[in-house]
């Protein structure tokens, strides 16, 4: 492996079905652009899901995978721009988020 690969994975716990019906919608519209712009920065992959393993709580996650450190760093900004402008859904829908970064150090196929 030529370069580190880093990971970032994020967990959205919601309070109502509704709410989290909200966040799968802004991803539907929005997230096919924001992964545009971060593959032109470095993002390998981004996955977004829903946690269905948990009954009775509402979640889903997002997992972004970058080339390197410097992509992870150059990323970090198109994010922060994208998150500044969903806020105003975002704090309606309130979720409680719980970030992850990781090293990739087996990834088999």
């Amino acid at each position: 492996m030529t370069e580190t690969n880093l990971m970032s994975y994020n967990t959205f716990t919601f309070k109502t079905e509704a709410q989290m019906l909200l966040h799968i919608r802004l991803w539907e519209e929005k997230g096919k652009l924001l992964f545009a712009k971060l593959k032109q920065k470095g993002c390998t992959r981004f996955c977004y899901n829903q946690i269905w393993n948990k009954k009775g709580t509402y979640k889903t996650s997002t997992l972004f995978e970058y080339s390197s450190p410097q992509a992870y760093k150059d990323c970090q900004k198109a994010i922060d721009n994208f998150r500044q402008s969903i806020m105003k859904e975002l704090e309606a829908i309130s979720p409680v988020i719980e970030s992850s970064r990781n090293v990739i150090l087996q990834d088999l196929f």
